[in-house]
């Protein structure tokens, strides 16, 4: 089941698609709360030299997680659908 849910058509672009949503609106909501939408002290707590490998390590590996996760079900769900009809 599972090789046959990766290779579905358009599960990937699905996977990247939530992904990026996921990283835009973390962010957003991390600049809202966080730095109450001061964007300069943002870039300059997350972008410094420090941070900023981690920062970009983190926000790939989440939205990788929550896009296959959400896209997996999702495809999941629709191949059993068509399997049981």
């Amino acid at each position: 089941m599972f090789q046959k849910v990766i290779s579905a058509k358009g599960f990937w672009r699905s996977v990247i698609t939530l992904a990026v949503g996921f990283i835009v609106i973390y962010n957003l909501i991390d600049i809202w709360f966080g730095y109450d939408f001061d964007l300069s002290l943002f870039v300059e707590k997350r972008f410094s030299k420090d941070n900023l490998l981690r920062f970009f390590v983190a926000n790939i590996m989440s939205g990788f997680v929550y896009g296959f996760v959400v896209t997996f079900l999702k495809f999941r769900g629709q191949i059993k659908k068509n399997e049981n009809q």
